[in-house]
């Protein structure tokens, strides 16, 4: 499961525009993400990269749901115990009860969102406890009217 957003930035070295390649993927069972920059000008070349943990530059991330849309994580039992989603969710997303039990809420009224790698991860672990999960992209409106 991969992600990946093209975009223009400024070179910090020339000053010009340059073209930037940001990714976000599911790699085995963690997240991984990786910024590549390269100006056509002055040669300027960089990566920026690193294992996400549940953590990835805000800016890649903002970038990354703008152009793909948000996924959404579904509990298709949605009988699942609770104590064991809450389980999964504070260890993956970190956080005490509180939290755990208010990602839950939110799951079950279908508004937890992410970027897909990280929906699709949490799924993975739902399922690895013997939760049924699945994440999802609903249909963006733009989507519905293109085919309407």
């Amino acid at each position: 499961m991969i992600e990946s957003v093209s975009y223009r930035s400024q070179c910090a070295a020339c000053g010009s525009e340059m073209e930037c390649v940001g990714v976000q993927a599911l790699v085995g069972r963690r997240l991984e993400w990786d910024i590549s920059y390269g100006c056509s000008a002055c040669g300027e070349a960089m990566c920026e990269c690193g294992p996400g943990g549940g953590w990835i530059p805000d800016d890649l991330r903002r970038r990354l749901l703008t152009e793909h849309g948000e996924a959404r994580l579904v509990l298709s039992d949605p009988l699942a115990t609770p104590v064991v989603v809450m389980k999964v969710l504070r260890a993956e997303l970190g956080g005490d009860l509180a939290q755990a039990k208010e990602a839950l809420q939110q799951i079950r009224a279908g508004a937890f969102a992410g970027t897909m790698p990280e929906m699709t991860l949490l799924a993975h672990r739902l399922r690895a406890a013997g939760v049924e999960a699945t994440a999802e992209r609903p249909q963006r409106s733009d989507e519905v009217s293109a085919c309407g």
